[in-house]
């Protein structure tokens, strides 16, 4: 591979630069060992310590795909199946109108449960965490004044199984969306499985056999190892500083893993090599295959996988995820089978980290610094119904809402109205629209997919699927 390691550094250090991101680490490793590892910026809002490569940064949802290998190791040894119900492991669980055996353990690793995005997250929280100052005092208000506060996994799971708030979005296996409450379940069948802790066990069985000494699940042993980063978050143009870190307790193999961009790395490069790292096992055989393997589609659209989404790119398969919480963006991801991984780490929320990661992933395959990564493109038709598609739509998840309008303009073409602003939707195929938003570089631009039923979309996937109002 043709790697131009001074142009990535480049092109990193002017895109942290341009989006006044005050920290980021990243490091890239391939099979012959280390490539480019480099910190950008400071810690702190006084600027007094700089981040470095070992500088301990929240890698947020990065964290599902550690839950997953520890479920793929319980599953090569024998204590537990990915096809096994998820009653087995916790009795009371159950999905109002789905037949319990119906519910796998599969469906929660792949967030094809039928889970609706639910507010299950944003309360516990909202409970568990001090409010900044930056949030919006309606949002702050609804968020002390709801109950429970979903301290532990009984009561997502009494919520899910008796709650008349929401509706299922289809039968096991029929619509991923994007289900954070998936991944607290799996934590605890973790927990049950091994007859340990989540955190215990990924330490024993990943974190120290690859030398991960500076990854934790706890933010007081973060805080103790030192060269912690503070977070920073950017509301209404003003930027705010707080070491208050997002805590939600039964959402640990969810999001809340602390690491640096080079222990991410050993971590990913293991991934990479089918459990392999630097000539020794580290995963039992099979491992990297039952998560991101033959069952799993591989195509330019990115397929949600355990823990991992999954696409093809220039005949290359990566494997990759993205975090984000208060004063975290985060991704990484690696070339499976060719032992090349990839970690940006920023300490500031809504960046948009696909730019940076796609730029290191262009350069180990020498392409042009800012190819796209995109697997649609605008066709420069409209559809032909476009009344099909209009309304709005949205979920309980956040405080206050995050709703997506679709509207016709004065000439029948269609928009999207969001909360960061108003644009054309671009038709590309199928139900598949591009949201033409010219300030962001084309790796930043959101797709859109609806799901039409009888002649008329009852939701719109972003992630998510958000569905229509009214």
């Amino acid at each position: 591979m043709n790697i131009d390691i001074s142009r990535l550094d480049a092109f990193l250090q002017d895109y942290a630069k341009d989006k006044n991101v005050p920290g980021m680490s990243v490091s890239v490793t391939g099979p012959d060992g280390d490539i480019f590892s480099k910190a950008y910026g400071f810690c702190d809002l006084e600027k007094t310590r700089p981040v470095s490569t070992d500088t301990i940064f929240g890698i947020a949802s990065m964290s599902k795909s550690v839950t997953c290998t520890c479920l793929a190791i319980l599953q090569m040894e024998g204590k537990l199946n990915f096809r096994d119900p998820v009653y087995k492991y916790l009795p009371d669980f159950s999905i109002p109108g789905t037949p319990r055996e119906a519910i796998l353990v599969h469906h929660l690793a792949n967030m094809t449960s039928g889970l609706p995005p639910l507010p299950t997250l944003m309360l516990s929280i909202g409970s568990h965490t001090k409010l900044g100052p930056w949030l919006d005092a309606d949002a702050a208000e609804a968020i002390k004044r709801l109950r429970p506060s979903f301290a532990t996994v009984g009561e997502i799971i009494e919520y899910i199984a008796h709650s008349d708030a929401y509706e299922p979005l289809g039968a096991p296996g029929e619509y991923v969306s994007y289900s954070n409450d998936c991944y607290a379940l799996l934590s605890a069948i973790v927990d049950i499985a091994s007859g340990s802790t989540l955190e215990k066990f990924a330490y024993e069985r990943i974190f120290a056999p690859l030398g991960m000494t500076r990854t934790t699940f706890d933010l007081e042993e973060a805080k103790a190892m030192g060269n912690i980063t503070s977070l920073f978050t950017t509301k209404k143009e003003q930027l705010y500083c707080t070491d208050d870190w997002t805590t939600a307790p039964p959402y640990r193999g969810c999001g809340w893993l602390k690491s640096t961009s080079v222990d991410m790395c050993k971590y990913y490069e293991t991934l990479a090599s089918n459990g392999i790292y630097r000539g020794k096992r580290i995963l039992p055989e099979g491992c990297v295959s039952l998560m991101v393997g033959g069952a799993f589609p591989e195509t330019a659209d990115s397929v949600y996988c355990y823990g991992l989404n999954k696409r093809v790119f220039r005949d290359t398969v990566i494997c990759e995820h993205a975090g984000s919480l208060i004063g975290i963006s985060s991704k990484g991801g690696f070339f499976k089978g060719k032992g090349y991984a990839a970690v940006v780490l920023m300490n500031m929320d809504d960046v948009d980290v696909n730019v940076p990661i796609n730029a290191v992933y262009n350069t180990l395959l020498g392409l042009p610094i800012d190819t796209s990564h995109l697997p649609v493109k605008p066709s420069g038709n409209s559809p032909a119904e476009p009344e099909t598609y209009t309304g709005v739509y949205s979920t309980d998840e956040f405080f206050p809402k995050r709703p997506i309008e679709i509207l016709l303009n004065d000439t029948g073409e269609l928009r999207v109205k969001t909360s960061e602003g108003e644009y054309d939707l671009l038709f590309c195929d199928t139900t598949r629209f591009l949201i033409a938003d010219e300030t962001k570089l084309p790796d930043q631009r959101r797709i859109l997919k609806f799901h039409v039923r009888d002649g008329k979309a009852w939701a719109v996937q972003d992630g998510r699927i958000l569905r229509r109002e009214g």
